[in-house]
């Protein structure tokens, strides 16, 4: 399991797990007319476009997921089906804490659409604390106004933050 920033080289295979974990984490929870814009190329024109931090995780030398942020705040992580369960949202979840903490940021945040479980316990799972929700009210190019609820989190990066200065 590695763990590395984005290339522009892997932009497709991002692109495709994009699809995939927005569609498994998304369908049902937000208006499907949000749904159908989600295709395929939208994902690979918005990662070409990306300006956030990003890093990949490869399982067997293939990209099974991905994060990226942007100051403390997590904008996305998904995984494709295969890797579920593997431990690699965990490590690219680590990757990104870390990375904000040496920032200098003590809390980072994240959110998920309401209905989403899976996202919930590993969420949890993580140490992450629900802080509220959000109704979400947006234009959503080809498909107008959606509306969607999410639920917020913060995580404490204090002891991430300190991590690496501690002796083995």
């Amino acid at each position: 399991m590695t763990v590395r920033p984005m290339t522009s080289g892997d932009h497709p295979d991002v692109a495709a797990v994009w699809h995939e974990g927005w569609h498994d984490a998304h369908d049902g929870l937000v208006p499907d007319r949000m749904s159908a814009t989600r295709v395929p190329d939208a994902f690979l024109k918005a990662i070409a476009e990306m300006t956030k931090e990003v890093r990949v995780g490869l399982l067997d030398g293939r990209i099974g997921g991905f994060v990226a942020w942007q100051e403390n705040y997590i904008d996305y992580l998904f995984l494709s089906r295969p890797v579920r369960g593997s431990g690699l949202a965990a490590r690219l979840m680590q990757a990104a804490e870390t990375e904000i903490a040496a920032a200098g940021h003590v809390l980072a945040e994240i959110d998920y659409v309401k209905g989403n479980d899976r996202a919930a316990r590993f969420y949890a799972r993580e140490g992450w604390e629900i802080t509220g929700e959000l109704d979400e009210t947006r234009e959503v190019e080809g498909a107008g106004m959606c509306s969607w609820c999410c639920v917020l989190l913060q995580k404490s990066l204090l002891q991430t933050r300190w991590a690496p200065l501690l002796p083995c």
